[in-house]
């Protein structure tokens, strides 16, 4: 394994994440860090290991993440984010409320230990989603969704991780942190023009959104949001998302009006999706606290 291969690789990490040399040196002196990112120098496994350690990873992370590149399964700075993803998807699929535990409680340790706000990020990110799981939409507590508001503000450019930490995260934040994020997601997509490389966590985040201010009961501005977002021409291929916008916006418009032949739309939709997948049909339901034959 070529020493300049895994310099490259740890710079790609590190640029991913908006760091500078000096922000993961530590005891290295910054020209030490950047010939060995730029292959003209070699370090020891403990000074990598050092090196990881500021970045928020593992070395066995980051030598997984080594290995699927050069093998062409993956790009560089999504690899990380995926193999976590994995795991959460597992502990949900399960109700794998120890999983979900363990998982949070590691990445408390060893941000308490290393001071690395990545481990705090991903901790948080566990915590959203095993809240999502137990179906109770209580919020994130002030401390740690101002945590992940701040990270984001910080941010001049959103990348995978980004997307995912708010596309997470957005359905807990606290009111003030919701509406100060909600804006910079507007700002970094429509003035910045970034979405088309992250085109699934767009439209995703976008209906979290939404779906957020439903919990909130801000039907209008739901449904406003929704609007904004289906004027973004949303592809024919994406046909899960676009059920799940007009599904909402159904709901939202229901909500806002009482008007029955709305209410008799959306429960049209709903036998045929029970039809179809009855797991997602029972979640749906579930999800949003609606019952059926609210028109007998």
């Amino acid at each position: 394994m070529q020493s300049h291969n895994i310099g490259a690789l740890f710079k790609e990490l590190r640029v991913e994440r908006g760091l500078r040399i000096a922000d993961v040196a530590g005891e290295l002196s910054v020209s030490t860090v950047s010939k060995f990112e730029n292959g003209l120098s070699d370090i020891s496994v403990e000074k990598l290991c050092l090196l990881l350690s500021n970045l928020g990873m593992d070395a066995p992370e980051f030598f997984e993440i080594l290995n699927q590149n050069q093998n062409g399964d993956s790009n560089i700075v999504d690899s990380s984010l995926d193999a976590l993803n994995q795991r959460l998807w597992k502990f949900s699929v399960s109700q794998d409320a120890s999983g979900f535990k363990k998982l949070h409680h590691d990445f408390l340790e060893k941000f308490k230990a290393t001071q690395n706000k990545f481990y705090k990020l991903k901790g948080i990110m566990v915590l959203s989603i095993f809240i999502d799981i137990q179906e109770s939409h209580k919020l994130l507590s002030k401390a740690d969704s101002k945590y992940v508001a701040d990270y984001l503000m910080e941010r001049d450019a959103w990348y995978k991780f980004e997307y995912s930490l708010y596309g997470d995260c957005v359905a807990f934040l606290q009111p003030q942190d919701f509406d100060r994020l909600y804006a910079k997601f507007l700002t970094i997509h429509f003035a910045l023009h970034q979405r088309r490389n992250y085109l699934d966590l767009f439209f995703q985040t976008f209906y979290n959104i939404a779906a957020s201010l439903y919990y909130r009961g801000q039907y209008a501005s739901a449904v406003q949001t929704l609007d904004h977002l289906q004027q973004q021409k949303i592809p024919d291929n994406y046909f899960f998302i676009r059920l799940q916008l007009h599904m909402l916006k159904l709901l939202c418009q229901y909500k806002i009006s009482s008007d029955q032949e709305t209410l008799a739309d959306l429960e049209s939709i709903l036998k045929v999706i029970t039809k179809i997948s009855p797991v997602y049909s029972r979640r749906w339901k579930a999800d949003f606290k609606f019952k059926e034959s609210l028109l007998q």
